[in-house]
């Protein structure tokens, strides 16, 4: 901070890192802060607003927040994030927070205390991971496609939500109460060729804001073909297995009479082929970004 003021012009500098299974993002931000010289009753400054600009990992975008503590006993901020130490999104938050001095005259059945304490839910942002990082990258797409067949809310189809629920260009906005949820994602509402590295979350919803869940699609690729003998003849049910080479994980296939196998949901990397635990011929295959969705390969015992 290169200037401090309870009232009118100041210059703020800020610094924040945070570390992400292993990966530090940062975020360094320049401001301009203005206090009104009027107060509430409580001395509490009535306006704050604060325009700036921020640089992270990410990328670097605007930043801005206002801020009023009209409502007694609670402060209101409506604040606007071009960029964060670990997305690159657009962020639109509304924040109502109690003050120390919280006055009587705001009870439980006020109507304003009501109307504020249910303005918020959730911003679900299900991205395609060209990289496979898991986070949210500024080329990377946001689909919000089929949304309705996507994603269930404690076992809803967000189109319960009616008028509250909407799609934007950061994600799909559910207008939810203060409470625990539980997102669940559908493979009807999957993009073609892609898949989650995760089909559930879990989330609670706090009063005044959006809470985040940025949901990762990774490429899906399939590998299809015929096992046969040294005659050429058909081998059916022999079990066909794609060993990542890398992770120890594998995907099963059975041949059916017809000697045809799928090998479904594989992601970048090299398999090792198997089978029944004997090594198959070709031995390996490998898929890379420019592989096609759909390969064909035959194996021979």
């Amino acid at each position: 901070m290169f200037r401090n003021s309870s009232i009118g012009n100041s210059l703020h500098f800020g610094y924040e890192t945070r570390n992400n299974n292993g990966d530090n993002d940062n975020l360094a931000t320049l401001s301009w802060r203005y206090r009104s010289p009027q107060k509430t009753r409580d001395g509490r400054n009535l306006w704050d607003f604060d325009v700036g600009y921020g640089i992270a990992s990410q990328g670097s975008a605007f930043i801005a927040s206002a801020s009023t503590a009209f409502i007694p006993g609670l402060n209101l901020r409506l604040r606007y994030q071009g960029v964060s130490a670990t997305s690159n999104s657009d962020n639109f938050r509304i924040e109502l927070s109690p003050s120390f001095s919280l006055q009587p005259r705001l009870t439980l059945g006020d109507s304003r205390y009501e109307r504020f304490r249910s303005e918020g839910g959730l911003l679900i942002q299900p991205f395609l991971d060209k990289n496979g990082n898991g986070k949210l990258d500024k080329n990377e797409k946001i689909h919000t496609e089929d949304a309705e067949l996507l994603l269930t809310v404690n076992n809803k189809p967000i189109k319960s939500f009616g008028v509250d629920t909407s799609k934007t260009k950061s994600g799909i906005l559910i207008k939810l109460t203060p409470n625990n949820y539980r997102v669940d994602l559908d493979p009807a509402g999957y993009p073609i060729d892609w898949k989650p590295t995760q089909t559930a979350y879990a989330v609670e919803v706090a009063a005044g804001g959006y809470t985040p869940i940025q949901i990762p699609f990774t490429p899906s690729y399939t590998v299809a073909g015929t096992l046969t003998n040294a005659e050429g003849k058909p081998i059916g049910g022999a079990r066909v297995e794609a060993v990542f080479k890398d992770k120890n994980k594998k995907i099963v296939s059975v041949t059916n009479g017809a000697g045809i196998f799928f090998l479904e949901n594989l992601q970048q990397g090299t398999y090792n082929l198997l089978i029944n635990d004997k090594t198959a011929k070709p031995e390996q295959i490998t898929i890379d970004a420019n592989s096609e969705p759909m390969q064909e390969i035959n194996l021979k015992l």
